[in-house]
């Protein structure tokens, strides 16, 4: 009975160690990296995830603004955030499409760990 008694006492001082606190806000997360698309990103048609051999194909423009745009309206691609060897799935793909091939700040919440996927609140290029 008391062992019962502290542990609900301790769950309503300290409710997050004891489940999960569904009214607690995501933490935002600010990372910094480059707007690029899931196909090269993934290696789809990219042998090292870069853009150099397609554009070296020169089927996919001359610069990774170019192909990114190029993998994601004609392959089928989608617009991600690669910050040194992770990316980020993003859930909204019209604000990063004027930011393709850059480097960006971008502030989002995870909407998905195991996907990787962001809710993007606000992107901005970094200088």
């Amino acid at each position: 009975m008391k062992y019962t008694t502290l542990v609900l006492f301790l769950s309503l001082l300290v409710p997050c160690a004891f489940g999960k606190d569904k009214d607690k806000e995501p933490a935002i997360l600010n990372l910094q990296g480059e707007i690029s698309d899931s196909q090269c990103a993934f290696n789809v048609h990219s042998l090292d995830r870069t853009h150099d051999a397609m554009i070296g194909k020169g089927d996919f423009g001359n610069d990774s603004k170019s192909c990114t745009r190029t993998c994601v309206k004609k392959m089928g691609g989608l617009y991600v955030l690669i910050v040194k060897d992770q990316v980020y799935r993003l859930d909204d793909q019209i604000q990063p499409e004027q930011f393709a091939g850059k480097k960006v700040k971008l502030s989002g919440t995870m909407l998905d760990a195991k996907t990787q996927t962001l809710h993007v609140l606000s992107i901005e290029a970094l200088r």
